[in-house]
This record gives structure tokens, C-alpha cells and sequence, in this order.
């Protein structure tokens, strides 16, 4: 029962990471660019939304703000930084990301400063219990909330003519402009969707664990679930989320205890760290090595 109760827990932090990632893919199959700066938009959004709550609006209000706000966040960031970037390589973009990620924790430092803060209750208090499995309301509606979303991202990026055109875009820029598809607005909508969903993605995360500048690390989680279900794979980035949220639960009520027994029993080592944080990067290095195109990505061939 309590192996349930992990995966419970897992599957609800695994479905958040999924959403975070579903952006970091958006922008690599539209401009090809690896964008670091996913984890500062997770933090900027929760702050903001910690913001408009504490400042007297109701909690489901303030989140929609955060992420309306977030939206803007990301078309401008696209627009003043990235966009006159266009010619520049590749590497020199990601490396600019990378700058803003520094910027935007300089700023919530300044403004918030470096301790944790409470953060605004944005479900009900009190826990269910299914099958004698207890869960936090917290937990259960970061899940559906999280899951919902996902779902009607991948149904409005398959099937409406914006997200046909997204997906143009990312398939064959030059075909896009071909056939009249305004390649840089494509890309500026991107930047806007992944900031919206990293900005109600760190919401939820903020809402579970409480909210620091630590929450920006959170893109640094994010890259291993984008290499694990494919890098240019949106469903690949929801369902590895899953896989390692369900991982790292296990590996924090599970693994390190029994680890930890064994060593205090035969050692003078009382304690393995924060076990769980290891587990998305060794991961990472095992997806590289046995299947570098991820769970859902495909081999590219190149004619020579």
C-alpha cells in the first residue's frame, strides 16, 4: 500500500514535470533551440502568482493572471532578446537563454529575497482516501489540473489550425514560408505557450513543496524528461514526466531508507543526500547511452 501511496505521489509531480517540458520541446522543434531559461519562467510564474494572491486576489484567480502574465512575459522575452538574435548560432541563443534564467532570479531575489515563502493555498486543505490510499487535495488536483492540460495542449497542437501550423513550422521552416505561414509569429506564439505552461507548472510545484528561488532549478529536471521521451516528442515529454516523477518517489520512500539501513548497519555512513535528486541525470546518461533519440524520438538519417 504504500508503494501505491509513491506512485500516487509521483505520478501527480511527474504530470507537472510533463507540462514544464511540454514548452522546453515546443520551442526546440520550432526554432531548434534549447531554451535554459524554462526553469526561470517556473519561478517567475509561481512568484506571481504568490504576488497577486497575497495582494487580495482569490487563489484560482491570481493563478490565471500568473499565467496570462507569464504569456506576456515569454512574447516579449522572444521579441526584445531572441528575435534580433535570428542570425546568431544556435549555441549564442541557448547561451543568451541562459542569461535571462540569471535574470529572472536576480529580480525575484531582489524583490522576494532568498528565504522560502508559504505559499497561497490554491486547493482546499484535507486529504481523500481511495482504496486506502490517503492523498492531499493538493496532490490530487495538481494531477487532474496538470493532466487536463496536457491532454487539450497536444489536442489544440494536433488538430486546430494554429497548431497545424506550429507543426509546419517545425517541420520545414522554409515549406511554412512557402505556403504563407508568418515563421517568426509561429515562433513568438511558442515562447508564449511555454512560458504560460512552465509559469502553471512552477503554480503547481510552489503549491506542493512551497516556493524559493530553488524552484528554478526545476528546468534542470525538466531537460533529462525531454531526453528521455525524445527531444522533439510532446507526448514523449508527458509521459516520461510521469515516469520520472514515479522514480523519484520511489527512490525517496523506498530506496534511500533501505540504502541508509544498510550503511548505518556496516558503515559509519549515515546518510545518501537527497537520493532522488540523482535520479533524473542517471537516467539521463543511461538514455544517451542505450537510446540517444529517447523513448518516442526517431533515428535522423542525413544523405551523404
Amino acid at each position: 500500500m504504500f508503494m501505491l501511496q509513491l506512485i500516487v505521489a509521483g505520478l501527480a509531480v511527474g504530470s507537472v514535470y510533463g507540462l514544464i517540458a511540454l514548452g522546453i520541446v515546443l520551442i526546440y522543434k520550432c526554432s531548434g533551440v534549447v531554451n535554459f531559461a524554462q526553469g526561470g519562467y517556473a519561478m517567475l510564474g509561481a512568484f506571481f502568482t504568490y504576488a497577486l494572491s497575497t495582494a487580495g486576489l482569490p487563489s484560482a484567480a491570481a493563478l490565471v493572471v500568473s499565467i496570462l502574465l507569464m504569456g506576456l512575459v515569454g512574447a516579449l522575452t522572444q521579441t526584445l532578446i531572441l528575435r534580433p538574435m535570428l542570425k546568431a548560432p544556435v549555441v549564442a541563443v541557448m547561451m543568451a537563454t541562459l542569461g535571462i534564467l540569471i535574470i529572472f532570479r536576480a529580480i525575484c531575489l531582489l524583490i522576494w529575497g532568498p528565504d522560502q515563502i508559504g505559499f497561497p493555498q490554491l486547493f482546499p486543505a484535507g486529504s481523500i482516501e481511495i482504496g486506502g490510499i490517503f492523498m492531499t487535495y493538493n496532490y490530487v488536483a495538481a494531477f487532474f489540473l496538470a493532466a487536463m492540460l496536457c491532454g487539450a495542449f497536444l489536442a489544440f497542437y494536433r488538430y486546430t489550425p494554429l497548431g497545424l501550423m506550429q507543426r509546419c513550422t517545425a517541420d520545414n521552416t522554409r515549406a511554412a514560408l512557402a505556403v504563407g505561414i508568418h515563421v517568426s509569429n509561429q515562433v513568438t506564439i511558442a515562447w508564449t505557450a511555454s512560458a504560460m505552461l512552465a509559469g502553471l507548472g512552477g503554480s503547481l510545484l510552489a503549491s506542493l513543496n512551497g516556493l524559493s528561488l530553488g524552484l528554478s532549478n526545476i528546468g534542470l529536471v525538466a531537460f533529462p524528461v525531454i531526453v528521455l521521451g525524445g527531444m522533439t516528442s510532446l507526448p514523449g515529454a508527458v509521459v516520461a514526466g510521469l515516469i520520472l516523477g514515479v522514480l523519484q518517489a520511489v527512490t525517496d520512500g523506498l530506496l534511500t531508507p533501505a540504502i541508509e539501513r544498510v550503511l548505518r548497519e556496516y558503515t559509519e555512513i549515515y546518510s545518501v543526500g537527497a537520493l532522488q535528486q540523482v535520479i533524473p541525470y542517471a537516467l539521463l546518461v543511461a538514455v544517451l547511452l542505450v537510446r540517444p533519440q529517447g523513448i518516442f524520438g526517431s533515428k535522423d538519417s542525413e544523405r551523404v
